[in-house]
């Protein structure tokens, strides 16, 4: 009986303040959110941290090492149908993801802070807002939020999972 009473206390919790998403800029004036429970941490990486590979997908930076772990780090920006990072860029931020057993960097411009974003203020995918939304995105999007934390811009919230689970190598491209 004590666990089922935590457990009411921790949704109560979350439905009152909602869930916590890290903020990531992956274009001048467009903000995306994920999930925090997903990420594993956020860094700073050097340029020559990237081992590139051929023959793969356009948005795949190359392969990083890090804390006895081999990823994949993926340009966001692109993958989403924005315009891709720098390739002359010395450094790139990073957010890592933790999803079961697999870790997937990803590839931005800034990292944001933290939002507390509840279920009920993600507006649906269908209902996108009026801006310059690339059909890219819409395979990732949980859907979209206006106006969070004090911000006058929308936030897309993206769906982890979905990102963790696109299929890259079947979109190599030739040598």
């Amino acid at each position: 009986m004590g666990n089922l009473t935590i457990e009411l206390q921790e949704e109560q919790a979350q439905a009152i303040a909602g869930l916590p998403y890290l903020s990531l800029q992956i274009d001048q004036d467009v903000t995306v959110a994920l999930p925090l429970k997903f990420v594993r941490e956020t860094l700073v990486l050097s340029s020559e941290r990237f081992t590139q590979m051929p023959n793969v997908h356009n948005c795949l930076m190359g392969l990083v090492e890090h804390r006895s772990n081999i990823f994949w780090v993926l340009d966001l920006p692109q993958l989403l149908g924005f315009a891709p990072l720098d390739s002359t860029m010395t450094e790139t931020h990073i957010a890592i993801l933790h999803l079961g057993t697999a870790f997937l960097g990803l590839g931005v411009h800034r990292i944001g802070r933290v939002l507390r974003i509840s279920d009920v203020e993600i507006v649906s995918p269908l209902e996108l807002p009026k801006t310059r939304t690339p059909m890219e995105v819409v395979p990732f999007l949980r859907g979209w939020v206006s106006q969070v934390g004090g911000t006058s811009t929308n936030i897309y919230v993206l769906d982890a999972e979905a990102i963790a689970n696109y299929k890259f190598m079947a979109f190599a491209t030739a040598a």
